[in-house]
């Protein structure tokens, strides 16, 4: 599938004081093992953008393709800037390091959605709540991004203003309610609840 997994690296988003949400191990596996293992289910190229390289490379080693943010300091729509400018595909789906259930399954549906527009952000709707971190981007978003941050727009919704856009619904689906694709590790209570859940986490 022509599809580009981008990973933004969370990289102040710490549980502990020295471990990285990312780095989390749930059951056999970190966080972003799990990510990517989600992404290559569907994508044929998956990017990290991280400014800290060499914390993943004795993990990840050569499976995916790490890179860094051209504007340092920008948070993630620098290092979307990052991904959009070096992806091969047109369309990228973009997550946060710290999103523990990660679906594929989504992502397959609204890329089909997608291929037969011209709409540059796809992103999921779920009980009424817009989820922009697991979206779908089209590469022409580039510029829009280059200007936002060269503004000091940081904001992600800043985004919506200059581009095509449509939220897609997904409750049908069916994925979203013990393992809900859209959940983010932010201290240690998430952490805790991730392991209680990973009986029966089936995406």
């Amino acid at each position: 599938m022509q599809l580009t997994g981008v990973i933004l690296d969370s990289e102040i988003q710490k549980v502990d004081d020295d471990q990285l949400t990312s780095l989390l191990k749930i059951g056999d596996q970190t966080v972003i093992e799990r990510q990517v293992r989600q992404m290559k289910k569907i994508c044929d190229e998956v990017i990290l953008v991280t400014n800290n390289p060499y914390v993943y490379l004795p993990i990840l080693g050569n499976s995916i393709r790490v890179i860094t943010d051209y504007y340092k300091g920008s948070g993630t729509l620098s290092g979307m800037h990052a991904a959009f400018s070096l992806a091969k595909n047109e369309s990228l789906w973009i997550v946060t390091s710290d999103m523990p259930y990660v679906c594929a399954e989504i992502i397959s549906y609204m890329l089909d959605v997608k291929n037969k527009t011209d709409i540059q952000i796809i992103a999921p709707e779920w009980r009424g709540n817009l989820h922009l971190y697991h979206g779908i981007y089209d590469r022409s978003c580039l510029d829009v991004t280059k200007e936002l941050v060269e503004n000091d727009q940081l904001g992600l919704m800043n985004i919506l203003e200059k581009v095509t856009f449509k939220a897609i619904n997904v409750e049908k689906l069916k994925v979203g309610d013990s393992n809900p694709f859209y959940f983010r590790i932010e201290n240690k209570e998430d952490y805790q609840k991730v392991l209680q859940v990973e009986k029966n986490h089936v995406c």
